[in-house]
Protein backbone atom coordinates (compact mmCIF):
# COMPACT_ATOMS: atom_id res chain seq x y z
CA UNK A 1 0.00 0.00 0.00
CA UNK A 2 1.10 3.57 -0.62
CA UNK A 3 1.45 6.21 2.10
CA UNK A 4 -0.50 9.35 1.18
CA UNK A 5 0.40 13.00 1.65
CA UNK A 6 -1.80 16.05 1.19
CA UNK A 7 -0.65 19.45 -0.10
CA UNK A 8 -2.97 22.48 -0.08
CA UNK A 9 -2.51 25.89 -1.67
CA UNK A 10 -3.28 28.15 -4.63
CA UNK A 11 -6.93 27.05 -4.77
CA UNK A 12 -6.15 23.36 -5.15
CA UNK A 13 -5.32 20.21 -3.19
CA UNK A 14 -2.82 17.58 -4.37
CA UNK A 15 -2.82 13.97 -3.16
CA UNK A 16 0.54 12.19 -3.50
CA UNK A 17 1.71 8.61 -2.94
CA UNK A 18 5.35 7.51 -3.35
CA UNK A 19 6.22 10.65 -5.34
CA UNK A 20 3.27 10.16 -7.73
CA UNK A 21 0.70 12.96 -7.68
CA UNK A 22 -2.37 10.75 -7.99
CA UNK A 23 -5.01 13.47 -7.95
CA UNK A 24 -5.22 17.24 -8.05
CA UNK A 25 -8.49 18.78 -6.90
CA UNK A 26 -8.88 22.28 -8.37
CA UNK A 27 -11.29 23.97 -5.99
CA UNK A 28 -11.10 27.53 -7.34
CA UNK A 29 -10.75 27.19 -11.14
CA UNK A 30 -9.78 30.19 -13.25
CA UNK A 31 -12.10 29.59 -16.21
CA UNK A 32 -14.43 31.97 -18.07
CA UNK A 33 -18.10 32.31 -17.12
CA UNK A 34 -19.39 30.62 -20.33
CA UNK A 35 -17.65 27.45 -19.13
CA UNK A 36 -19.81 27.43 -15.95
CA UNK A 37 -16.90 27.42 -13.44
CA UNK A 38 -16.86 24.49 -11.04
CA UNK A 39 -14.30 22.45 -9.04
CA UNK A 40 -12.76 19.50 -10.84
CA UNK A 41 -10.18 16.73 -10.49
CA UNK A 42 -7.26 16.92 -12.93
CA UNK A 43 -4.79 15.46 -13.46
CA UNK A 44 -5.69 11.97 -12.32
CA UNK A 45 -2.77 9.55 -12.52
CA UNK A 46 -2.36 5.82 -12.20
CA UNK A 47 0.20 4.42 -9.77
CA UNK A 48 2.51 4.13 -12.82
CA UNK A 49 2.16 7.89 -13.34
CA UNK A 50 0.02 7.84 -16.51
CA UNK A 51 -2.57 10.63 -16.76
CA UNK A 52 -6.15 9.40 -17.23
CA UNK A 53 -7.97 12.74 -17.50
CA UNK A 54 -8.04 15.79 -19.75
CA UNK A 55 -8.51 19.51 -19.12
CA UNK A 56 -9.97 22.25 -21.35
CA UNK A 57 -9.96 20.22 -24.60
CA UNK A 58 -10.38 22.43 -27.67
CA UNK A 59 -13.67 20.79 -28.71
CA UNK A 60 -15.39 21.29 -25.32
CA UNK A 61 -13.22 23.47 -23.04
CA UNK A 62 -15.69 23.02 -20.15
CA UNK A 63 -14.87 19.27 -20.03
CA UNK A 64 -12.42 19.27 -17.13
CA UNK A 65 -11.21 15.98 -15.67
CA UNK A 66 -13.83 14.65 -13.26
CA UNK A 67 -16.56 17.08 -12.25
CA UNK A 68 -20.12 17.04 -10.94
CA UNK A 69 -22.55 19.20 -12.87
CA UNK A 70 -26.00 19.60 -14.47
CA UNK A 71 -26.69 20.51 -18.09
CA UNK A 72 -30.17 21.91 -17.48
CA UNK A 73 -31.45 22.85 -14.04
CA UNK A 74 -34.83 24.51 -14.60
CA UNK A 75 -33.35 26.33 -17.59
CA UNK A 76 -30.01 27.23 -15.99
CA UNK A 77 -26.82 25.75 -17.45
CA UNK A 78 -24.24 24.60 -14.88
CA UNK A 79 -22.51 22.43 -17.50
CA UNK A 80 -20.86 25.02 -19.72
CA UNK A 81 -21.18 26.15 -23.32
CA UNK A 82 -24.47 26.45 -25.12
CA UNK A 83 -27.83 25.18 -23.86
CA UNK A 84 -29.95 22.70 -25.80
CA UNK A 85 -33.43 24.18 -26.32
CA UNK A 86 -36.26 22.05 -27.65
CA UNK A 87 -37.00 22.93 -31.27
CA UNK A 88 -33.97 25.25 -31.56
CA UNK A 89 -30.93 23.06 -30.89
CA UNK A 90 -27.89 24.35 -28.99
CA UNK A 91 -28.31 28.05 -28.30
CA UNK A 92 -25.93 30.54 -26.64
CA UNK A 93 -27.84 31.92 -23.66
CA UNK A 94 -26.89 34.16 -20.77
CA UNK A 95 -27.65 31.37 -18.30
CA UNK A 96 -24.29 29.85 -17.37
CA UNK A 97 -24.24 29.37 -13.62
CA UNK A 98 -21.30 28.44 -11.40
CA UNK A 99 -20.54 26.05 -8.55
CA UNK A 100 -18.50 27.89 -5.92
CA UNK A 101 -16.40 26.54 -3.08
CA UNK A 102 -17.58 28.16 0.17
CA UNK A 103 -15.49 26.58 2.92
CA UNK A 104 -13.70 23.44 3.96
CA UNK A 105 -15.60 21.38 6.50
CA UNK A 106 -13.03 18.63 6.97
CA UNK A 107 -9.68 17.64 5.47
CA UNK A 108 -8.04 14.44 6.61
CA UNK A 109 -5.04 12.37 5.59
CA UNK A 110 -4.55 9.31 7.77
CA UNK A 111 -4.70 5.51 7.75
CA UNK A 112 -4.11 5.34 4.01
CA UNK A 113 -7.04 7.57 3.11
CA UNK A 114 -7.49 11.22 2.13
CA UNK A 115 -10.92 12.71 2.79
CA UNK A 116 -11.83 16.22 1.58
CA UNK A 117 -15.22 17.55 2.63
CA UNK A 118 -16.47 21.01 1.70
CA UNK A 119 -19.56 23.16 1.22
CA UNK A 120 -20.40 24.57 -2.21
CA UNK A 121 -23.05 26.96 -3.52
CA UNK A 122 -24.64 26.58 -6.94
CA UNK A 123 -25.36 30.10 -8.17
CA UNK A 124 -27.30 31.12 -11.27
CA UNK A 125 -26.04 33.71 -13.74
CA UNK A 126 -28.10 36.26 -11.79
CA UNK A 127 -26.33 35.32 -8.55
CA UNK A 128 -29.19 33.39 -6.93
CA UNK A 129 -28.21 30.37 -4.81
CA UNK A 130 -30.28 27.45 -6.06
CA UNK A 131 -28.41 24.55 -4.47
CA UNK A 132 -26.28 24.09 -1.36
CA UNK A 133 -23.97 21.09 -1.64
CA UNK A 134 -21.96 19.08 0.86
CA UNK A 135 -19.32 17.16 -1.09
CA UNK A 136 -16.73 14.61 -0.01
CA UNK A 137 -13.89 13.48 -2.27
CA UNK A 138 -11.84 10.51 -1.05
CA UNK A 139 -8.66 8.80 -2.22
CA UNK A 140 -8.00 5.38 -0.69
CA UNK A 141 -6.80 1.82 -1.26
CA UNK A 142 -3.62 2.87 -3.03
CA UNK A 143 -1.88 -0.36 -3.98
CA UNK A 144 1.29 -0.18 -6.11
CA UNK A 145 1.53 -3.96 -6.37
CA UNK A 146 -2.01 -4.24 -7.69
CA UNK A 147 -1.56 -1.05 -9.74
CA UNK A 148 -4.75 0.59 -8.54
CA UNK A 149 -6.35 3.15 -6.27
CA UNK A 150 -9.92 4.12 -5.43
CA UNK A 151 -11.65 7.47 -5.89
CA UNK A 152 -14.95 7.99 -4.05
CA UNK A 153 -17.18 11.00 -4.73
CA UNK A 154 -20.09 11.68 -2.38
CA UNK A 155 -22.48 14.58 -2.76
CA UNK A 156 -25.62 15.81 -1.09
CA UNK A 157 -27.41 18.77 -2.65
CA UNK A 158 -30.31 20.72 -1.10
CA UNK A 159 -32.75 22.87 -3.04
CA UNK A 160 -32.39 26.38 -1.58
CA UNK A 161 -34.15 28.20 -4.45
CA UNK A 162 -37.56 28.38 -2.79
CA UNK A 163 -39.20 26.72 -5.81
CA UNK A 164 -39.25 23.22 -7.37
CA UNK A 165 -36.18 22.47 -9.48
CA UNK A 166 -36.11 20.22 -12.55
CA UNK A 167 -32.76 18.52 -13.17
CA UNK A 168 -32.72 17.47 -16.81
CA UNK A 169 -30.42 16.75 -19.74
CA UNK A 170 -30.51 17.43 -23.48
CA UNK A 171 -32.38 14.13 -23.84
CA UNK A 172 -35.18 15.34 -21.58
CA UNK A 173 -35.31 18.49 -23.75
CA UNK A 174 -35.60 16.49 -26.99
CA UNK A 175 -32.08 15.58 -28.18
CA UNK A 176 -31.62 11.85 -28.69
CA UNK A 177 -28.85 10.10 -26.68
CA UNK A 178 -27.32 13.32 -25.21
CA UNK A 179 -28.25 12.36 -21.66
CA UNK A 180 -25.11 13.66 -19.96
CA UNK A 181 -25.10 15.12 -16.47
CA UNK A 182 -24.07 14.29 -12.92
CA UNK A 183 -20.54 13.02 -12.28
CA UNK A 184 -18.66 13.27 -15.59
CA UNK A 185 -15.19 12.20 -16.77
CA UNK A 186 -13.27 13.42 -19.81
CA UNK A 187 -10.45 11.08 -20.73
CA UNK A 188 -7.15 11.93 -22.44
CA UNK A 189 -7.27 12.29 -26.21
CA UNK A 190 -5.16 9.16 -26.66
CA UNK A 191 -8.08 7.17 -25.19
CA UNK A 192 -10.19 7.97 -28.26
CA UNK A 193 -11.43 4.68 -29.71
CA UNK A 194 -10.75 2.86 -26.44
CA UNK A 195 -12.57 -0.15 -25.09
CA UNK A 196 -15.76 -0.12 -23.01
CA UNK A 197 -17.20 -2.99 -20.98
CA UNK A 198 -20.19 -3.00 -18.61
CA UNK A 199 -21.35 -5.35 -15.87
CA UNK A 200 -24.13 -6.51 -18.22
CA UNK A 201 -21.64 -7.56 -20.90
CA UNK A 202 -22.33 -4.70 -23.32
CA UNK A 203 -19.28 -3.38 -25.16
CA UNK A 204 -18.31 -0.10 -26.79
CA UNK A 205 -20.69 2.70 -27.67
CA UNK A 206 -23.60 0.23 -27.49
CA UNK A 207 -23.52 0.98 -23.76
CA UNK A 208 -24.92 4.47 -24.40
CA UNK A 209 -28.07 4.92 -22.32
CA UNK A 210 -28.04 1.37 -20.94
CA UNK A 211 -28.15 0.63 -17.22
CA UNK A 212 -25.34 -1.25 -15.48
CA UNK A 213 -23.79 -1.39 -12.02
CA UNK A 214 -20.34 -0.59 -13.44
CA UNK A 215 -18.67 0.51 -16.65
CA UNK A 216 -14.97 0.13 -17.47
CA UNK A 217 -13.09 2.28 -20.00
CA UNK A 218 -9.65 1.14 -21.18
CA UNK A 219 -7.33 3.28 -23.27
CA UNK A 220 -3.73 3.56 -24.43
CA UNK A 221 -1.26 6.30 -23.58
CA UNK A 222 1.04 8.14 -25.90
CA UNK A 223 4.78 7.96 -25.09
CA UNK A 224 4.56 5.20 -22.47
CA UNK A 225 2.41 3.02 -24.80
CA UNK A 226 0.85 1.50 -21.67
CA UNK A 227 -2.83 0.76 -21.12
CA UNK A 228 -4.92 2.04 -18.23
CA UNK A 229 -8.46 1.27 -17.12
CA UNK A 230 -10.93 3.44 -15.24
CA UNK A 231 -13.81 1.47 -13.70
CA UNK A 232 -16.84 3.62 -12.84
CA UNK A 233 -19.00 2.03 -10.14
CA UNK A 234 -22.55 3.03 -9.21
CA UNK A 235 -23.95 2.50 -5.70
CA UNK A 236 -27.20 0.70 -4.80
CA UNK A 237 -28.15 3.49 -2.38
CA UNK A 238 -28.46 5.98 -5.25
CA UNK A 239 -32.01 6.93 -6.30
CA UNK A 240 -31.48 5.80 -9.92
CA UNK A 241 -29.73 2.42 -9.72
CA UNK A 242 -28.24 0.95 -11.72
CA UNK A 243 -27.41 4.20 -13.43
CA UNK A 244 -27.85 4.80 -17.16
CA UNK A 245 -24.48 5.57 -18.74
CA UNK A 246 -23.56 8.35 -21.09
CA UNK A 247 -20.43 7.06 -22.84
CA UNK A 248 -18.55 7.86 -26.02
CA UNK A 249 -15.32 6.40 -27.35
CA UNK A 250 -15.29 8.68 -30.42
CA UNK A 251 -14.73 11.46 -31.35
CA UNK A 252 -13.55 11.83 -27.75
CA UNK A 253 -13.60 9.64 -24.61
CA UNK A 254 -16.23 10.54 -22.01
CA UNK A 255 -18.27 8.78 -19.32
CA UNK A 256 -21.09 10.13 -17.18
CA UNK A 257 -23.19 8.64 -14.38
CA UNK A 258 -26.21 9.94 -16.30
CA UNK A 259 -28.94 9.85 -13.65
CA UNK A 260 -31.23 12.02 -15.81
CA UNK A 261 -30.51 10.29 -19.11
CA UNK A 262 -34.09 9.13 -19.64
CA UNK A 263 -36.18 11.40 -17.44
CA UNK A 264 -35.61 14.41 -15.18
CA UNK A 265 -35.30 14.42 -11.42
CA UNK A 266 -37.52 16.83 -9.50
CA UNK A 267 -36.34 18.50 -6.30
CA UNK A 268 -38.92 20.24 -4.14
CA UNK A 269 -37.91 23.26 -2.01
CA UNK A 270 -35.53 22.17 0.78
CA UNK A 271 -35.49 18.60 -0.58
CA UNK A 272 -32.11 16.83 -0.60
CA UNK A 273 -30.53 14.44 -3.09
CA UNK A 274 -27.61 12.19 -2.13
CA UNK A 275 -25.34 10.38 -4.58
CA UNK A 276 -22.24 8.22 -4.11
CA UNK A 277 -20.00 7.05 -6.95
CA UNK A 278 -16.66 5.25 -7.17
CA UNK A 279 -13.91 5.12 -9.78
CA UNK A 280 -11.08 2.60 -9.75
CA UNK A 281 -7.95 4.07 -11.36
CA UNK A 282 -5.98 1.10 -12.62
CA UNK A 283 -2.79 0.27 -14.49
CA UNK A 284 -3.22 -2.09 -17.43
CA UNK A 285 -6.20 -3.62 -19.15
CA UNK A 286 -8.74 -4.95 -16.64
CA UNK A 287 -11.28 -7.55 -17.74
CA UNK A 288 -14.53 -8.60 -16.06
CA UNK A 289 -13.08 -11.21 -13.66
CA UNK A 290 -10.49 -8.83 -12.26
CA UNK A 291 -13.04 -6.03 -11.92
CA UNK A 292 -15.54 -8.23 -10.08
CA UNK A 293 -12.80 -9.51 -7.76
CA UNK A 294 -11.74 -5.95 -6.93
CA UNK A 295 -15.32 -4.87 -6.25
CA UNK A 296 -15.89 -7.84 -3.96
CA UNK A 297 -12.76 -7.07 -1.94
CA UNK A 298 -12.66 -3.27 -1.87
CA UNK A 299 -16.07 -1.70 -2.58
CA UNK A 300 -18.90 -4.06 -1.63
CA UNK A 301 -17.85 -4.17 2.06
CA UNK A 302 -18.29 -0.36 2.21
CA UNK A 303 -21.90 -0.28 1.12
CA UNK A 304 -23.20 0.43 4.61
CA UNK A 305 -21.47 3.85 4.35
CA UNK A 306 -23.04 4.90 1.05
CA UNK A 307 -24.84 8.25 1.02
CA UNK A 308 -24.30 8.76 4.74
Amino acid sequence: MGDLTLTEGDGRVVVTAADVDLAEYVVEPDVPRPDSPKPYLHPLRTTAGDVVSAVRPHDHPWHNGVQFTVANLSGQNFWGGRTFVRGRGYVPLDNNGSTRHVRWQHTECEDGRVRLRHRLDWETRAGERWLAEDRTVEVSDVDFLDGSWLLTWKTRVRNTSGAPLRWGSPVTEGRTTAGYGGLFWRGPRSFTGGGVLTSTGIHGDDAMGTRAAWLAFTGLHDVSLRASTVVFVDCPANPVYPTPWYVRTTPFPVVSFAVTFHEPLLLEPDEELGLTHHAVIADGRWEEDRIEDYLARRIHPRRHEENR
